[in-house]
């Protein structure tokens, strides 16, 4: 919480210290840059404003200043739409890896010149099924995870929107994949392997992206209207 303590009145340093910790707020609030901005401009005029009537810092803030300023982001709609696309997309391929990291090995081995004992035979199918879908929730989870952690407000909504059209992208994604590499005659050489890998990586970058965005832009205001659900802490 921002406090008298953390500025004097009379400190033009003190204010930076009020402007730099309600910035992190507002960061944790999914506020955007251009919004935090403004917000920081007119908390600043606010604080000067008090400083020259002979004012303190609880004048502008109040005694709970957190809430103060994350009421001044809810009122003008401002929480929760940054989409963080840096954080979402690095996190999901990582959950996707991570689940589907044997069934990588044996693609990249069947495009490669490795020779491998491991053959699923009959079991074909249901390997790369399995492989799929553990690296469908890994995705979730670690998407949610990170938004939990960096408190972003739309972390659930995210994730429900990631959880219905990832299978479609993966299926897309994959079918163009295969076509690619049927286009190349199923050649085994790197460049069809680097294209069809490309192809994948955009097709589900895009499908991750798209996600993220209506999560941020289709939420329920029920959703991040309220005050402690607005910077990602448990509700309830």
């Amino acid at each position: 919480m921002i406090t008298t303590a953390d500025a004097h009145s009379d400190s033009v340093e003190g204010f930076t210290v009020i402007l730099r910790k309600a910035n992190s707020l507002w960061r944790r609030a999914g506020v955007r840059t251009a919004d935090r901005k403004a917000l920081l401009a007119e908390l600043e005029t606010e604080l000067n404003g008090a400083h020259q009537d002979g004012h303190g810092v609880d004048s502008v803030l109040g005694e709970d200043s957190d809430q103060m300023l994350r009421s001044w982001a809810i009122e003008r709609g401002m929480c929760g739409r940054a989409l963080r696309l840096a954080l979402v997309i690095p996190s999901a391929f990582i959950g996707i890896v991570t689940g589907m990291s044997v069934v990588l090995l044996v693609l990249l081995a069947g495009f490669s010149d490795w020779s491998t004992a491991f053959d699923p035979g009959p079991f074909v199918l249901p390997f790369y099924a399995s492989g799929g879908l553990l690296g469908y929730l890994c995705a979730l989870l670690c998407v949610w995870g990170v938004l939990r952690c960096f408190g972003d407000p739309n972390a659930l909504s995210t994730v429900r929107w990631l959880s219905v059209l990832l299978p479609i992208g993966g299926v897309l994604c994959t079918g163009a994949g295969v076509a690619v590499a049927w286009s190349r005659g199923f050649n085994t050489s790197v460049p069809v392997f680097v294209t069809v890998v490309g192809v994948v990586v955009v097709g589900l970058g895009l499908t991750i992206g798209l996600a993220r965005y209506l999560g941020v832009n289709g939420r329920n205001d029920s959703e991040t209207e309220t005050g402690r659900d607005v910077v990602g802490n448990d509700v309830g």
